[in-house]
């Protein structure tokens, strides 16, 4: 555990699930961590693909003023190591549900970004006790772009939007998953069908996305809310596929609102 000046606690774990590597990082202000799991707004963070939940900080710092916030490096991304099989969208929920089972969460709001959006509405789908609201930031992959070029293109036009900070953050993350890793997983992330998927996820579900994300195209995001029994949608202006990096407070807000209802 690391006590920061601001009086933010961060505390790492690593831990095997499901037979697979798994980095957790909690974060909590002083005192947070005595309230009781089911008093408080606990928020999960789910990454995408090819990068680790380094992007998340400045989304996390936002919402660790609330509550305790927890974010999951899934196994074979950043530097966790690789697992000793290939897993698929659904492998990577039934690692996360996992872990909310091992550490005991009630009901938090689970947040996933691009791949990891689809990662939480399996997670959401398959086992629903698990899951108080959802948050899908940037959900992966509307019907029109089913392809790795596709994807591929639709990405290198959103990254022209992102911060120099934050490219350089999923670069590094790149980096140290490796392209065999990424290669692995890329097929699983382009077939799975999120807007038939969310259909079966009862949590209120909120889709995030930023005015300049080409990789969630508008039409897509209102797509995916409206499959949802109880979904809507939000964008924020300026933003692009990391939405929460550069566009932090905004986030924070449209999370918060959505546990509020």
């Amino acid at each position: 555990m690391i006590p920061l000046p601001s009086g933010l606690n961060i505390r790492i774990d690593r831990l095997r699930l499901q037979g697979a590597p798994v980095r957790t990082w909690t974060t909590w202000q002083d005192g947070m961590d005595r309230v009781p799991p089911a008093e408080r707004r606990d928020v999960v963070l789910v990454h995408g693909i090819g990068v680790s939940s380094r992007y998340f900080g400045p989304l996390a710092a936002a919402l660790g003023q609330r509550g305790v916030v927890h974010m999951i490096d899934l196994p074979g991304f950043g530097d966790v190591p690789h697992p000793d099989r290939r897993l698929d969208v659904e492998d990577f929920a039934s690692v996360v549900a996992a872990w909310l089972r091992h550490v005991g969460l009630v009901r938090p709001t689970v947040v996933g970004h691009s791949m990891g959006a689809q990662v939480v509405t399996e997670l959401a789908a398959k086992s629903p006790e698990l899951a108080g609201h959802v948050v899908l930031v940037g959900p992966t992959t509307d019907p029109s772009a089913r392809s790795v070029v596709r994807q591929g293109l639709r990405l290198a036009r959103a990254s022209v939007h992102e911060s120099r900070r934050t490219r350089h953050t999923i670069a590094l993350d790149y980096v140290l998953s490796g392209p065999y890793w990424y290669a692995k997983v890329l097929p699983s992330m382009i077939a799975y069908r999120t807007e038939e998927r969310i259909a079966q996820v009862p949590a209120p579900v909120l889709v995030v996305r930023g005015e300049h994300d080409a990789i969630a195209p508008r039409e897509w995001v209102r797509q995916v809310a409206a499959a949802a029994p109880d979904g809507r949608w939000a964008e924020v202006a300026g933003a692009a596929h990391a939405v929460f990096a550069d566009h932090a407070a905004e986030v924070a807000a449209l999370v918060r609102a959505h546990q509020d209802r």
